[in-house]
């Protein structure tokens, strides 16, 4: 099932939380003439611009989490002979499970 014009925009625009709704769209085009690929055209920008903010905000959200993206620790990387203390032996355990 393939979404229609109205339907693409009013997805992008609510991502991009813009107040611009697909009636308002409508009277846009009608006014202006739009013809069917200049809608789509249309759409396509919204939808573009939609997927960029998420990318930015997923990109951004992952930076401000300080979770390592180049060489993540793992179980087989990392160094339990630094370890020190008491439950020392049940921590290197949990590399064999």
């Amino acid at each position: 099932m393939t979404e229609t014009v109205f339907e693409k925009i009013t997805a992008a625009v609510s991502t991009l939380k813009l107040d611009f709704s697909s009636e308002e769209f409508a009277f846009y085009a009608e006014e202006h003439e739009l013809s069917e690929v200049e809608m789509t055209a249309v759409a396509s920008v919204f939808t573009y611009l939609s997927e960029k903010k998420q990318q930015t905000t997923v990109h951004t959200l992952l930076r401000l989490s300080r979770l390592p993206t180049k060489a993540p620790k793992t179980f087989e990387n990392f160094d339990f002979s630094l370890l020190k203390g008491r439950d020392v032996e049940r921590l290197k355990a949990l590399g064999q499970f």
